[in-house]
């Protein structure tokens, strides 16, 4: 049964880097230690300790709020309560007036009217001389003014000044409201609002900063975690099950994070490693051949030249392989600079089939190029990228076989193919094909001279014209690699997906 795979979509390569961000306020180290960067430090990182929490900062805020909330209701109560309490005063005064304009025996009215309402009268002509007075030594020369407030011995007074007007006569009436009850009751308020104020506030403070330490520990963790952090427990996660809303979101991206780097590193410690044993192959041959150099090449010319011979095919195998691996480095570095410019992927698949009828005489190499199709690209990388499929399909077709290559176009894309009638690939193996140093058969592709390399910088290649590879294969028959590009394309790569 044909099987018929491709990889998932691969995206590039990306160095994870560490955002080091400002720290506010001022800091203290929590030991004395040395400053980081040391190299003199016992774990060369070093431990911070802030002099003031954000949960206590948190909790000064919103009890500050409070203050200013309380402060401003409280002054507002005391207004509508003051205002209040002068309206009805004011009101019932009016009527104290009226009922002395129609009275028939003013002084008789004014002491009775001075009993029952616990208000004192000032009664005086227009000269300002005093006819009446319960007030006792009450001088009309004190307040010319219509409201004014007096304190007798330990009450309160509001004066009310007015005009009066009785049988025919004008004089001047001067009304005093006892308003000790009302201060009293203002000051009851106030006390009683600033015991509750006092009381409120203390309960949010340390609540709030319970409160607060509670909602921020996973902080709290993350940032004991990452102390704690080093290459041998790159493994470690924040634990997302208590934490609610954003902090789980953050969570969860510092876990996303921890991932990548841990991936990151893992792919660099595999990838010096497999770049190491590669090395050490060449390494050990050239090292083999100098020393039977050594014993026996002065005298025996045949020894010399296989020598040499061994040696500058070694040493050319490790040029290429350093090679291979500054292009990938350059990748993920991110400075492979492309030399995009418009033309013919016509001209390059032909070039591309007639260079490879005059290296190899041993396959049939069949093409199929669609004219007249250009593309924005970096020529030199794409035909390096389409000459590792075609050497990669002679590695692996036997002799007397043929290797189809062809272009054609498909919608607003230009389709790219190498067909091999090679042993094929195991669906197994498939999605791992384009890993860096990877060979489905080790000791096979070492036999051929690869370094598993090859696919690893095509993808690149392609991904970084925003195009894709699919690959079918059936064990037996062959292989075909497919690039597909769009003639017309943005800055963002796609990737390579599925057929």
């Amino acid at each position: 049964m044909k099987t018929e795979n491709s990889t998932d979509n691969l995206k590039h390569d990306k160095k994870v880097s560490a955002a080091a961000g400002k720290q506010k306020g001022k800091m203290k180290y929590k030991n004395n230690g040395p400053a980081p960067g040391n190299a003199s430090g016992k774990s060369g990182r070093a431990s911070y300790k802030t002099n003031f929490s954000m949960s206590r900062r948190i909790s000064v805020s919103y009890t500050q709020i409070l203050i200013d909330t309380f402060l401003s209701c409280l002054i507002l109560v005391m207004i509508v309560y003051t205002g209040f309490n002068l309206i009805l005063l004011g009101s019932d005064t009016k009527k104290v007036i009226e009922e002395l304009m129609v009275s028939d025996d003013l002084s008789e009215s004014i002491y009775e009217i001075a009993v029952q309402k616990d208000t004192e009268i000032a009664l005086a002509d227009l000269s300002g001389e005093l006819i009446i007075n319960t007030f006792g030594d009450f001088a009309v020369s004190y307040s010319q003014i219509p409201i004014w407030f007096f304190q007798k011995e330990r009450s309160i007074y509001i004066m009310f000044k007015s005009d009066l007007s009785v049988n025919e006569k004008t004089f001047t009436v001067y009304v005093f409201r006892n308003i000790t009850r009302t201060v009293y009751e203002m000051l009851l308020i106030f006390g009683f609002s600033a015991v509750l104020y006092i009381t409120v506030t203390l309960i949010i403070f340390f609540r709030g900063n319970a409160i607060t330490k509670n909602v921020l520990n996973p902080i709290a963790e993350m940032t004991k975690m990452a102390r704690e952090i080093t290459a041998q427990n790159l493994n470690l996660r924040l634990n997302v099950t208590n934490a609610k809303d954003e902090l789980k979101e953050l969570i969860v991206t510092f876990n996303e994070m921890m991932d990548r780097i841990e991936a990151a590193y893992n792919k660099q410690n595999q990838f010096v490693s497999d770049a190491s044993h590669e090395l050490r192959t060449p390494i050990s041959v050239i090292q083999g051949y100098a020393r039977m150099l050594e014993r026996w090449g002065k005298d025996d010319p045949e020894v010399l030249n296989e020598a040499i011979e061994a040696i500058e095919q070694e040493a050319e195998n490790m040029k290429e392989l350093v090679d291979k691996l500054l292009f990938i480095a350059r990748n993920d570095k991110d400075t492979l600079v492309l030399e995009e410019k418009l033309f013919s992927l016509s001209e390059m698949m032909e070039e591309l089939v007639k260079e490879t009828r005059m290296v190899d005489k041993d396959h049939i190499i069949e093409d199929s190029i669609e004219t007249g199709i250009e593309i924005v690209g970096d020529r030199n990388r794409l035909k390096q990228a389409m000459r590792i499929f075609v050497d990669n399909a002679q590695k692996y077709t036997e002799p007397g076989k043929k290797i189809e290559i062809s272009l054609k176009k498909e919608n607003n894309t230009a389709v790219l193919s190498v067909k091999d009638s090679g042993c094929g690939i195991d669906s197994r193996d498939i999605q791992s094909i384009f890993d860096r140093f990877y060979r489905a058969d080790r000791s096979r592709d070492r036999n051929k001279g690869g370094h598993g390399l090859g696919l690893s910088i095509a993808r690149i290649i392609i991904l970084r014209h925003g195009g894709k590879i699919h690959v079918k294969s059936k064990l037996g028959e062959g292989s075909v690699f497919s690039v597909i590009l769009k003639l017309e394309r943005n800055n963002s790569c796609e990737g390579i997906s599925d057929n």
